[in-house]
């Protein structure tokens, strides 16, 4: 669920991005996150939601970060996107596929990869103590949100979600894209943290020659 950190200003800039009234940019957003899965499906790659929500977050960091898109409609821009990720993906597939010659099998994890175990135990570290802030009842509206399976049976949970807690399915998508750029937003901070921990300390300033 938490991928690429999509911020509060990335989704406003999303949603503007994809129309002026709000209703209708919560309807396209989920139209194209459900063909950018499809897109995946049929490409090989499962699950699709991780490199469809990684697409969709790289496009709206670009306009939070003031980028002009000028393609012919928001779709062919994020088909593009989405075929830079799927080139990513395939040649990472490739490289778990073959592994490396037998010339070349190292002893154990290289300093990068431990780098990268270590990043990604720490993040989940910061997920499962940022979801442990959450108000039991918007801990209970994101699981279940985001657990609804693909297509059809995804709309039909997320409409049955909705009438069960009273409001539209777009007041849902609001709530639940709200807690998760608030989660987000914690999991960023706590990363942030761990950086900060790890610099060495600054310099003493030079007080100068003592005085007799």
């Amino acid at each position: 669920m938490v991928g690429a950190l999509l911020t509060r200003e990335g989704l406003e800039a999303l949603l503007a991005y994809l129309d002026t009234d709000r209703d209708r940019a919560g309807e396209k957003y989920e139209e194209i996150r459900h063909r950018l899965m499809k897109l995946f499906e049929c490409r090989g790659i499962v699950p699709s939601e991780e490199p469809a929500d990684e697409t969709i977050d790289r496009v709206a960091r670009r306009l939070a970060e003031g980028e002009q898109i000028r393609a012919a409609s928001p779709a062919a821009y994020f088909y593009g996107v989405a075929r830079n990720v799927l080139r990513e993906r395939w040649a990472l597939q490739r490289e778990r596929r073959e592994g490396p010659t037998p010339g070349q099998l190292p002893a154990g994890p290289g300093p990068e990869v431990a780098a990268e175990i270590e990043d990604a135990e720490h993040r989940s570290a910061c997920l499962e103590k940022c979801l442990a802030t959450l108000p039991a009842e918007t801990l209970r509206l994101v699981v279940d949100y985001y657990r609804q399976g693909g297509g059809a049976s995804k709309i039909l949970g997320r409409k049955a979600l909705a009438a069960t807690l009273g409001i539209s399915t777009n007041a849902l998508w609001v709530r639940a894209h709200r807690a998760r750029s608030r989660l987000e937003r914690c999991v960023r901070e706590c990363l942030d943290r761990r950086v900060a921990s790890k610099r060495p300390p600054a310099p003493l300033e030079d007080e100068g020659e003592p005085r007799p």
